[in-house]
């Protein structure tokens, strides 16, 4: 028994019909897992449909760029990897509640990187090594104690 007999929601055709739409990849005969590379470009168009105004493309300009994203319980860790003709000297790092800004590229452009987690900017702390920029970043606490707001009469 073939893929397609055992399991009918993996044909192009069963999911067309369940989304409701056409989609732009898949080739009749094949099985909704025989090509998943379609799989990031459809959730970026999806993602920009719904929040105009926003950089969905996140994660694929940031590869591009060479920058890593890591997430422990307590820390936000960015590594960037740096071009041989780059002087790390003169990069800057600048961090914010929820994103990085590198300046000082040869090519005068700055670099922002949004974080997945809000963290403390004054915790950051910035380390080069081998043409890697690791910065790492403790979490902003979700226990935070509560600040009284006084009412005015």
């Amino acid at each position: 028994m073939s893929g397609f007999n055992r399991h009918p929601w993996l044909k192009w055709e069963q999911v067309e019909k369940f989304l409701g739409q056409k989609l732009p990849f898949g080739e009749k005969g094949q099985t909704f897992l025989d090509n998943m590379t379609w799989v990031e470009g459809y959730v970026q168009d999806m993602l920009k449909k719904a929040m105009p105004g926003t950089d969905a493309n996140i994660s694929s300009s940031e590869r591009s760029v060479g920058v890593e994203i890591f997430e422990t319980h307590e820390h936000v860790i960015v590594k960037v990897k740096i071009a041989k003709d780059e002087d790390p000297k003169e990069l800057q790092v600048f961090v914010k509640s929820h994103q990085i800004k590198l300046t000082g590229f040869l090519s005068g452009k700055n670099r922002v990187v949004k974080l997945p987690a809000l963290v403390l900017p004054r915790s950051a702390v910035a380390s080069y090594k081998q043409r890697l920029l690791e910065i790492k970043v403790r979490k902003r606490g979700s226990k935070e104690a509560y600040q009284e707001a006084f009412i005015r009469y």
